[in-house]
Order: C-alpha cells, then sequence, then structure tokens
C-alpha cells in the first residue's frame, strides 16, 4: 500500500517505546506476509478519498494496493532464531502461507464439539484483547485480518504491538501455541473483487431508491471483514468448521444475520456463554469478568436527543470538528496531567495541558470534573479556552494548604527533594503577573495507551473483618471504622444484577485515576484483593468510567504483593529479557584480550571501593607517583558500549528501561546479568575493558590538574574494597604501606583538597534522611529486623569526588565536540518561594539567617546554623533545604539555553552523567559521545538527531523518577512491615484501637499547622528511621479539650502554645510549647483499617500539655504576652502571675 498524499502536519504523538519499537514492528508485520515473487501476479488496484488536515486543509489522498492472488487463506507464524544484533536469523522460515482449503482444514484443530474459526472484528482487537491473551486459550484458532489489525493501530498503539506478539504466538501462556493466522486481505484480489461488486450492486439499489448516503470509513472497514468471514466460510463449506464473526458492534451482526451467508455472529460475550453452556474452559469467573464493559455512545452533539437529558457531561465533539478547530486557532490539542483525581464533586483541581502560543509553551489549568469532562491523565485532549475574565491569578494559582485541606494522619518516608515544577518538567514558561489561561476538554483525540490500573474493589466496613497480621503477637481490635467518602460513593453507585454479578467501585493506588465502575461475577473473593483493571469507555451518562477486571495479583498488604503493586503503579519494567535482546549477548566463557586500539593498563593498581555485597561494580580508581613528582590519578569505568552495540535489540531495550531500579530487597537491572554482575563489572583480579579518564595532578595545596586524556583501555582490578576498608585504610595513615592502602591514602589527599574547591566555589553539602534495613537471615521472605541510619564515612567521599570530578570533565569535553547534541544534567537555581518558609522557620524559631541569593551564599548561612545544644538541627536544615530544591534533570545542550546548564547544588557550569553505564542509559550515551569525539567509533545515527535525543533525555528523566517512587515505596513498604511485627515476629507495632504498642524515638517537629478548622497538630521526622509523619493533638491531651482558649495557634512563630491550668491541680498552671525544630517524643505504631490496610501512625509521648514538670524550669522562660489569649477576667490573669511567682 503506497500514500501518495501524505499530510505533512501530522504528528501524531508516541511514547519512548512506541519510537524505539516502530521499527521492529513493522519489521514483524512484514514478516507475516511472504514476498511477491512472480510479477505477472500483480494486479493494480487505487482507491481515493478527502480528508481535513489539523489546520483546516482539504487533501485528497490516493491510496494504491497490489492485488495478488497468491496469498491463499492466510499466514501463520514459525518459531523465530536471533543473531548477536537481536535480528531473525531466516525471515523465509518465519511464515507459512496456507494456500488450499485443505491445508486450511488441517491447519484447524477440534474443539469439544467440532472445528471452529473466529474472524476477529477491530473492536474485538481494541477492546477484548485481554480475552485473546488469556491462559484458557478461548480464541485459539483465529483469523486477524489487515483491515482489523490496521485500524487497531490507528486507535491503539500498544494494543496494536500486542496483537502482533499474538499472532507471533509469543503471549501464549499454554504449552500449545495459539494457531492464529494473519490475513492479508487488503491485497487479497479475491476479497477485493468480492468487495466491489457487493458496493456495486449497493450503489445501484441505492441510487433506484433514492438513497445516496456516503458511509463512513468504519463502515467500509466492517463490510470488508464481513467479506473475509464469507471468503473463509465458502473455503470451509465441505468441513465440519463453524465459522464465527466475533463483533461487539450490533449493526454488523445484524447484517450477517439477514444475509445468512454461512457465518454466525456473535459478541464476545454472547461466545464466552456458549463455551461455558459446552463446558469448554475452566475458570469461567475469571473470562467472564475480563470481558470489556464498553459504549457505543459516540457522544457527538448531533447524535444527541431527548433520551440523553440524563447525560452528566457535554458530549465531545466529533474527531473532524477537533481538527478543524484546531486548524483555525479555536481549539488546542495537549496531553492532559493529572495531580490528583480526588472525589468525583472537588477533584481534579490540578490538571494542566502545555500548548505553544507565540513561540513560548504555556499551561492551560483544566479544573473540575465538568471542564475535564472524562479524560484521564495522559489522554490526548482537545481543549477550548474560557474567557480571559474567567482566567486564574497568580496568587490564586498557587497551592495552598488552606482550612479546608484535609491532612493525612498516616506516616511515611521523608522525601527527599521537591517536586518538578510545572515550568521544569514541562519546559514552559511562567509569568509572575500575567494570569493563568484555563479551559475546558471538548473531545479526546486519544486515549492514554497505559494497559491496567492497579487497585481494590471497595469494600464496605460490614464485610471485612480484618484481624492483625498473624506474624504479630498484638491481639488489638480493628480501628472502629467511621462512615467515608468511598463508603457514600459506593452505596450510590453498586449494583447487584439479576444474573447474580456485581457492578462494583475499583479504585487505584494512583490517585490521578478516577473510581472505576467493573462488572464481576466473583466480588466475594476480589474484596480483600489486589487486582489489575483495564479502562474501557467513559459514556457521558455514567459518573465514573467502565472497566474490566483481567487479574488478580495476591491478597492486599502482603509483601511481595505490594511489592507488585508499587512496580506497577510506577511503570518498572519487570518482565524478562527477550530472545532477541538475550541473543545480542557475547557467549558467557569471553574473555578480555589486548587489542591494538585499546591502552593496556593492566600494570596501574587500579582498584574498587563500593558497599558490601556490590556486583555491579562500574568504577574504578588509581592513583600513582609519577617520575616528575606529579600524581597521576584515574577514573576507569565499565565499557558498556563495547557489548551494546548502537540500534541493536539490546541497546532499544537499555534506552527504554533508561535506568535500573533498586529496591530494599531486590534489584531490577537495566541489563541483562552476563552484563551487569560479571563481563561488566570491574571485579578484583580479572581484565576488565574500561573507558579511562587520567589525570596528571601536582602534588601541592591546590591538587592544580595539569593535564587530562581519555582512552579505551584493559585494566586489571588488584582490589575490590567495601568502604570500611578502604577506611581503615585511611585511618591507618603510613602504617599500612600495601600497595592499594598507598593508592587509597593518596586518593584520599586528593579527594579532600578537590572537595574544599568545590565547596569554596559554592557546592552544597547537604544531607539526606536515608536508612538501611537488616534483613532476616534464611528468610525466603526477606523481612526487617532492624532499621538503621546510613552511616558516610570518609572513603564514600573519596569515591563521590573522584566520580563528580571525572563527570564535570567528560561533560566539558563532549559539549566541545558536539555543542548541540551532548546529553547533560543540569540542576535549576530554586526560587525564593520554594524557600519562603523555610527561611522563615530558621529565623523566627532559631535565629537563623538562611540566604539563598547564591549556591554559595546559601552553603555559607547553613554552615553558620549550627545549635551547640543539639548538633543534629543543623543536618535538619540541610535536609529541609534539599527538600526545597527541584530534582536535577537530563537535556540535550541543543534544546536548553547555555545560561540553564548551570548544576546549582554542584556549583559546576556543566555536568554530566559517565560514571554508571551499568545502571544508568544516559551514561551510555554519554561513552558514545566521547568515544566518538576522539575519533574512536562514530556517533550513532540517533544520537545525531536532537529530537530523539530530547525524547531520550525525557524518558530518562521520566524513569529516573519512577525508580525513585518505586524505591521510596519500597522502604515504606518494608518500614511498615517492621513495625507491625513481621520482622522478627516481636510486638514491634499494634494492631490498632485498643492499646497501641509501639516503639518510641526522639523526633524533630517539621511544621505546624495553625488552621482553627481543624485538630491542632503538627509534622515531625523521626531521624532513627527516616520517618515523617503527622502527630494529632486531640481532645484528650489538653485538659479544656481543643477548644480550651488556653491553647494558642500562632502561625507567625510556628507554633502551638498551652498556657492554663494543671490537668492534677487547679492551683498550678501548666506551659507548653511546641514549635519547628523543637525535639519531641513519639510513639510509632500501626493501625489496621477496615479495608484490611495498614497504616503507621504517630503519637505524641511528651511533651505533655497540662502536665506540670518535675522541676522548676516553667519559670525560665515567660510566655510571649502576643501570644497569650485574651484573659476572660482580670482576675484569672492575676492568680496566673500569683502561680507563676510561687
Amino acid at each position: 500500500m503506497k500514500d501518495v498524499e501524505i499530510d505533512p502536519d501530522a504528528d501524531e504523538e508516541m511514547d519512548h517505546n512506541e519510537l524505539v519499537g516502530e521499527h521492529n514492528h513493522k519489521q514483524q508485520l512484514s514478516m507475516l506476509t511472504p514476498e511477491h515473487t512472480d510479477p505477472e501476479e500483480e494486479l493494480w488496484s487505487t482507491n481515493s478519498h478527502y480528508r481535513i488536515t489539523k489546520r483546516g486543509k482539504i487533501l485528497k489522498s490516493v491510496t494504491e494496493r497490489y492485488l495478488r492472488h497468491d496469498l491463499g487463506y492466510g499466514q501463520v507464524s514459525a518459531p523465530k532464531v536471533f543473531t548477536r544484533t537481536g535480528t531473525s536469523k531466516s525471515t523465509q522460515s518465519l511464515t507459512t502461507t496456507l494456500s488450499t482449503p485443505t491445508e486450511l482444514q488441517s491447519y484447524l484443530t477440534s474443539s469439544i464439539t467440532k472445528p471452529r474459526l473466529c474472524i476477529l472484528d477491530a473492536n474485538i482487537l481494541i477492546h477484548q484483547l485481554d480475552l485473546l491473551e488469556h491462559s484458557s486459550q478461548i480464541i485459539s484458532q483465529c483469523v486477524v485480518c489487515q483491515t482489523a489489525l490496521m485500524e487497531c493501530r490507528n486507535v491503539n498503539q500498544t494494543n496494536y504491538k500486542r496483537v502482533l506478539e499474538f499472532l507471533g504466538g509469543a503471549n501464549s501462556s499454554s504449552s500449545g501455541a495459539n494457531r492464529s493466522i494473519f490475513f492479508a486481505d487488503e491485497n487479497h484480489v479475491e476479497i477485493a473483487n468480492s468487495v466491489a461488486g457487493d458496493r456495486a450492486h449497493n450503489a445501484n439499489r441505492n441510487s433506484s431508491e433514492g438513497n445516496g448516503l456516503r458511509r463512513s470509513t468504519n463502515d467500509e472497514n466492517d463490510e470488508r471483514i464481513r467479506h473475509v468471514a464469507y471468503y473463509f466460510a465458502d473455503a470451509l463449506r465441505d468441513s465440519e468448521a463453524e465459522i464465527i464473526l466475533l463483533t461487539d458492534d450490533a449493526g454488523s451482526r445484524k447484517i450477517l444475520e439477514r444475509e445468512d451467508r454461512g457465518v454466525t455472529a456473535m459478541s464476545m460475550r454472547s461466545y464466552v456463554m456458549m463455551l461455558q453452556a459446552e463446558g469448554a474452559v475452566e475458570n469461567i469467573h475469571d473470562i467472564l469478568d475480563s470481558i470489556a464493559n464498553f459504549s457505543d455512545h459516540k457522544g457527538s452533539r448531533s447524535q444527541r436527543s431527548a433520551s440523553d437529558a440524563l447525560s452528566l457531561y457535554e458530549p465531545h465533539l466529533p474527531a473532524t470538528e477537533l481538527r478543524a478547530g484546531i486548524g483555525k486557532g479555536l481549539y488546542h490539542r495537549g496531553i492532559l496531567r493529572v495531580s490528583n483525581f480526588g472525589a468525583r464533586d472537588l477533584g481534579c483541581n490540578d490538571c494542566y495541558i502545555t500548548v505553544r502560543g507565540e513561540g513560548e509553551r504555556v499551561a492551560v489549568l483544566i479544573r473540575g470534573v465538568g471542564d475535564v469532562n472524562r479524560a484521564l491523565d495522559g489522554d490526548v485532549v482537545v481543549v477550548m479556552l474560557h474567557p480571559v475574565d474567567r482566567w486564574i491569578s497568580t496568587t490564586e494559582g498557587k497551592k495552598e494548604v488552606t482550612d479546608d485541606t484535609k491532612i493525612e494522619d498516616v506516616a511515611g518516608i521523608m522525601t527527599e527533594t521537591a517536586d518538578a515544577t510545572l515550568a521544569q518538567s514541562e519546559n514552559i514558561t511562567e509569568s509572575a503577573q500575567a494570569p493563568k489561561p484555563t479551559g475546558k476538554v471538548v473531545g479526546i483525540l486519544q486515549r492514554n495507551t497505559r494497559q491496567n490500573y492497579c487497585g481494590s474493589i471497595h469494600a464496605r466496613p460490614s464485610e471485612l473483618h480484618t484481624t492483625p497480621d498473624s506474624t504479630s503477637t498484638s491481639t488489638d481490635a480493628v480501628t472502629p471504622h467511621a462512615p467515608s467518602d468511598r463508603d457514600t460513593e459506593a452505596a450510590l453507585h453498586e449494583v447487584e444484577h439479576p444474573d447474580g454479578s456485581h457492578t462494583c467501585l475499583f479504585y487505584s493506588v494512583d490517585v490521578r485515576i478516577p473510581p472505576l465502575l467493573l462488572r464481576t461475577t466473583q466480588r466475594s473473593k476480589l474484596l480483600n484483593q489486589r487486582i489489575l483493571v483495564t479502562f474501557d469507555s467513559w459514556p457521558d451518562s455514567s459518573p465514573y468510567p467502565l472497566g474490566h477486571y483481567v487479574r488478580s495479583l495476591g491478597t492486599r498488604g502482603e509483601k511481595n504483593v505490594e511489592t507488585e503493586v508499587l512496580l506497577h503503579e510506577h511503570s518498572i519494567p519487570t518482565e524478562p529479557f527477550s530472545p532477541r535482546v538475550l541473543a545480542c549477548l557475547p557467549p558467557a566463557d569471553f574473555t578480555c584480550i589486548p587489542h591494538p586500539d585499546r591502552t593496556d593498563l593492566r600494570h596501574l593498581p587500579i582498584l574498587s571501593i563500593d558497599p558490601p555485597g556490590c556486583k555491579d561494580i562500574d568504577d574504578a580508581l588509581h592513583c600513582l607517583k609519577l617520575p616528575n613528582g606529579n600524581f597521576q590519578v584515574g577514573v576507569h569505568i565499565a565499557d558498556v558500549t563495547h557489548y551494546v552495540r548502537a540500534g541493536t535489540a539490546i541497546d532499544l531495550e537499555a534506552a527504554n528501561r533508561s535506568t535500573s531500579t533498586y529496591l530494599v530487597n531486590k534489584r531490577l537491572d537495566m541489563f541483562p546479568s552476563l552484563l551487569t554482575t560479571d563481563l561488566c563489572s570491574l571485579r578484583g583480579n580479572i581484565d576488565r575493558y574500561a573507558f579511562s579518564v587520567l589525570w596528571e595532578v601536582k602534588d601541592d595545596e591546590q591538587a592544580t590538574i595539569v593535564d587530562v586524556s581519555f582512552t579505551k583501555s584493559l585494566i586489571h582490578s588488584v582490589a575490590a574494597l567495601t568502604y570500611a576498608q578502604a577506611q581503615a585504610y585511611i585511618d591507618a595513615g603510613d602504617a599500612n604501606t600495601s600497595i592499594p592502602a598507598q593508592a587509597v591514602q593518596r586518593l584520599a589527599k586528593l579527594s579532600r583538597i578537590f572537595r574544599a574547591k568545590r565547596i569554596a566555589a559554592g557546592a552544597l553539602t547537604l544531607a539526606s534522611p536515608e536508612v538501611k534495613f537488616v534483613l532476616k537471615d534464611n528468610d525466603r521472605n526477606n523481612n526487617p529486623t532492624d532499621v538503621q541510619a546510613y552511616t558516610l564515612l570518609e572513603a564514600n567521599a573519596l569515591v563521590e569526588e573522584f566520580m563528580l570530578l571525572a563527570n564535570v570533565t567528560v561533560g566539558k569535553k563532549i559539549l566541545r565536540h558536539y555543542p548541540t547534541l551532548a546529553i547533560l544534567r543540569r540542576h535549576p537555581s530554586p526560587n525564593r518561594s520554594m524557600f519562603e518558609g523555610l527561611i522563615s522557620k530558621a529565623k523566627t524559631c532559631r535565629q537563623f539567617e538562611i540566604d539563598i541569593s547564591t549556591s554559595k551564599t546559601l552553603a555559607d548561612s547553613l554552615n553558620a546554623s549550627v545549635d551547640p545544644s543539639d548538633p543534629y538541627v543543623n543536618k535538619l536544615l540541610r535536609i529541609l533545604a534539599t527538600r526545597c530544591m527541584s530534582p536535577a534533570q537530563y537535556f540535550g545542550s541543543g534544546d536548553v539555553r547555555p545560561q540553564e546548564w548551570h548544576h546549582y547544588g554542584l556549583a559546576a557550569p556543566v555536568y554530566t552523567h559517565f560514571t554508571s553505564p551499568i545502571r544508568r542509559y544516559a551514561d551510555v550515551c554519554v561513552h558514545r559521545l566521547l568515544a566518538a569525539s576522539l575519533g574512536v567509533q562514530s556517533l550513532p545515527t540517533r544520537l545525531s538527531s536532537r529530537r530523539v535525543l530530547s525524547d531520550l533525555a525525557a524518558n530518562m528523566n521520566r524513569r529516573h523518577r519512577s525508580a525513585q517512587l518505586a524505591g521510596r515505596g519500597s522502604v515504606q513498604l518494608h518500614t511498615l512491615l517492621f513495625f507491625a511485627g513481621d520482622g522478627d515476629g516481636e510486638t514491634n507495632g499494634g494492631g490498632g484501637g485498643g492499646a497501641k504498642s509501639g516503639k518510641e524515638e526522639d523526633a524533630y517537629v517539621l511544621d505546624v499547622d495553625t488552621s482553627t478548622q481543624r485538630l491542632p497538630s503538627f509534622t515531625v521526622m523521626v531521624p532513627r528511621y527516616g520517618i515523617e509523619g503527622r502527630v494529632q493533638i486531640t481532645s484528650a491531651m489538653i485538659p479544656g479539650g481543643v477548644n480550651d482558649p488556653h491553647l494558642v495557634r500562632d502561625a507567625h512563630r510556628h507554633c502551638i502554645q498551652y498556657n492554663g491550668t494543671n490537668s492534677s491541680s487547679a492551683k498550678q498552671t501548666s506551659f507548653t510549647k511546641i514549635q519547628v525544630f523543637d525535639k519531641v517524643r513519639v510513639n510509632i505504631w500501626v493501625k489496621h483499617t477496615h479495608d484490611g490496610t495498614r497504616e503507621l501512625i504517630l503519637d505524641l509521648v511528651t511533651p505533655q500539655f497540662g502536665v506540670v514538670p518535675a522541676v522548676a524550669v516553667l519559670c525560665v522562660e515567660e510566655p510571649d504576652t502576643k501570644m497569650q489569649p485574651v484573659p476572660s477576667s482580670n482576675k484569672k490573669k492575676k492568680k496566673s502571675k500569683r502561680q507563676k511567682t510561687k
């Protein structure tokens, strides 16, 4: 098929996975159709139609097709064998053509009753693909025609790829492969003649009847698929085979029934019910629940009638009207991004799309479910702007905690940095004065291609009787449950149907997704399960989208299940590496040998320093005294690109994964283990290929660098040290004269100088609340037995210093050679608004001055902010300062202005990642850029395109962020298990509503909620466990309850203060103040909720309100008069003074 007219304005949006995999899928499709060998058999066919571009132009598109006689009854795939490059060894053996009806009959297998062949309509491929991939293989004998496949591709690229894999038998989960047939109907001469004859007949009939209606493309596709079914029915007429056209289009089924040409038309549900009646399948409930729940509701204004009075949303405009409006500038197109869906009547307040206006990218905010209009996060939507008077002012647009904001009581792991701002993540322009534009969704061009959402069916309190886990010795009852918003919504929308099935409310763990309505026959079985659900449709008459059940992951709350959930929700690739990828690997016994293009450095005392048990060692160091008195310092990085050629299957897979993901109990690698832990790991006493950076450094006070060189090398590590072993060498000083010890001591000396120079230039010394877990030995679940603070040694700083030096040096090198193609990493300077809260708290509560004018002034002010009585306060300030900054981002040097390349935290004008190619794809790209700059290798074609680099950088940022969130989620899960007592069997945490056993620890106050509309509370951080959570002050803690007039909430001083009567003696006055940076004592315990989940809770132990301390320190600090409540009488005020004097 050849498109004579191509629309240059078409810019179909594809994610990174689609970009890197498009070539492979085109190749797969071409393999399904045999090459034409006889030119005399060619026939010629043309087809033309008119279409409107997105700019409103009308184009005539002419399609030319080659019609062939040799396509028979389709092609079936054969097993594939791949070469080292990941390509097929032989394309000739991949497909077999079924040339005759006899061959077709012999290919079919028998069902329980008789042979059955299903012709799949396009809507089955689009909506019911989960059933095709189901392990029961209920549709193993089927025909996928080219028309249906191309329609699927136009609607859903992800499903298109899945269908290709299905045709190749890749998704067959049983011992027998599916027996699917690909039928190239668009190039089949008999189908073309049959359709042409039918259309001519219908045209004559319509002309005689005066009916000149023009048919849509979908109608023409449906007609072609019906003729495919007739063609197979004619071929199998003399056999017992039953031909079934599976379609969920009621109109197409009626036409087949009326024409009666030996084809049975059935919907998917009817087909499954027929199999159930025959007893042909097991697990029928899983299959019934997997049937997609979608509507034929088109939603255009022209199709609305009086019966649509109950519509809850505005109908979407038809695609032709949307594209015409975009072309005229009436509408804007973009990808919807949702922060948090929330409740249906209050949620969707943080949605936006980015559009280009006057050369700059601008965010258009979309607020409220009416304006969001059934769009989901990731959908390609069309938006109409509101009038300017409905735009949002800058102050109104800021995200603030208001009196109506609900604050979570559940504790969790501290975040290390702030989320990237809208301007940073989407590269948009924000004006401090101009109002923010708002709009509403008027149509959806393409739904998000995400396959499944993970979550649970909502359970009412009366349906679950959850008890604490059996691993805990606590016998506390479950916390009493008050009706929630979810209970109310469930009562409104859940329905029990006459057939015994239920429509249930499903809540995804992804807060960006609204609840889904799904119909299931096994509600009671799925209540306490984590399940996967697929979005099907969202009719304008439904309050929530419709979906269908895919499969169950396991019992809610179990460690392995929750780990799978967090990996799924953060889109972490967990699939095993494919045969195509594994075929790219060298043999397992591969050895590194000298090569003329490599510098042999095996004579150098090279060593590595890593955490204990590290297997993916990607960096090593050496330091040697030269004859001229200078030092030669080397950083040697695993040469991953020697094994991973650009553009191969393994390279594309690594580009997709982009990073390794580290969880508490396991690691998900970017490359197969043969590379990660063997050939690319710079283990001790083994020859390895490396990419080396060598400096000559003067032995002076400034450690002046006089020369630098880069080379591909062959190295031999003399020692693989742990941080503790390297630290022992540093501490031993000159007492240890071994070669590794001397090298470490020289490296330590130089690293101190380099570090001092960086800090003098303005580099920040920040802190992190990172912790590590001690896991139970000989336990298949690897449950935690202890949580420990992560201790940093000078050896850690030594390695970090030289890795930073290598990254900066390589960044400058590749930028000189490729000014617009370098992959760099930038850290944007924070604006004052991000630091306002910390500056105010530090000044008010501790009289610390925080200056963020430059990174140097910030570093100096942090160094000066020291509390002699509590050294941890300084570390706490550094942790909070880190959280006021946005995370660093990868970018292409041609996409960002040079003045924005700066790395604020490192005070480096240019920075990149070069030192970890085993676990970061950015480093792989930088290795290739460096090799090209040295003339060692040519620059790969993909890295020569700024557009591809931009897509790669965006995917790197997205994957890096997802890996961080997954790692944090794993820490959160193991922390919960530890406090719940799952690690060692002890009662580390209580069950909930009764006596709250737990662990008491010191905590520091981070923030105080001074709103009078809620219970008083404050946020704390527990350094021992890296936990952050909110502590509620309940009425039971205050002598007069939370409305006690002596309880003062002072937003200006960031504190809550109680100055009233002692709870045990009316003659004594109690003064208690909780302020930011104060140390308090909290109890950490686990609450079990009614739906089976567990939550980490923090309760205040000390100080206590209304309790007089045993020693008379009460009078040391007179309460500030500004903070005192207004007394009800002078008599009470005088009495209070007399009590204090006494």
